[in-house]
């Protein structure tokens, strides 16, 4: 009669076991339960429960002994970060109304010709293109200027470019 292999010793409930598997990345977890041939195993942190004969488990390395404390152990509560700091500022106060036309400097042709095109984007209601022109003529003089001035006032290069 040959001699039977001792039996396998079973674990303790509450003892973490690792099982080896087919893709190389053992499997961890707390034996829950014992029905008599099988162990009842969980992942440390919690998850799906499975099952696993004693004889295919082992104690696990030291690595994983790492790995389930860092899963096992409660996350403390940070303290609150403090409020951000804000300063009251006064509010912004848009006008409805366009600002006043521009006003040329005296004698300058290059300002002339900007507050004349300036009042005819105003007249059009195009205040985008007479705003480029108001600065234009706050910053004047300047070489080169920031915008390129039509020859031409307004009126007369209309009549140019008639079809």
């Amino acid at each position: 009669m040959p001699a039977a292999d001792p039996p396998t010793p079973v674990p303790d409930l509450g003892t973490y076991m690792a099982e080896d598997t087919l893709e190389g990345h053992p499997r961890l977890g707390r034996v829950t339960a014992w029905d008599g041939s099988l162990l009842y195993l969980m992942p440390p942190g919690g998850g799906t429960v499975w099952t696993a004969p004693p004889a295919d488990l082992r104690r696990p390395s030291e690595r994983e002994r790492a790995l389930i404390r860092i899963l096992t152990r409660p996350v403390t509560a940070m303290e609150p970060p403090p409020p951000p700091q804000t300063w009251q500022e006064e509010p912004v106060v848009l006008s409805v109304e366009p600002p006043p036309p521009a006003v040329p400097a005296p004698g300058c042709a290059p300002c002339a010709l900007a507050a004349e095109w300036e009042r005819h984007h105003r007249r059009q209601e195009d205040h985008s293109a007479a705003a480029d022109f108001r600065i234009e003529i706050r910053n004047h003089p300047h070489a080169p200027p920031k915008l390129a001035l039509p020859r031409e006032g307004p009126d007369r290069w209309r009549r140019s470019h008639r079809g």
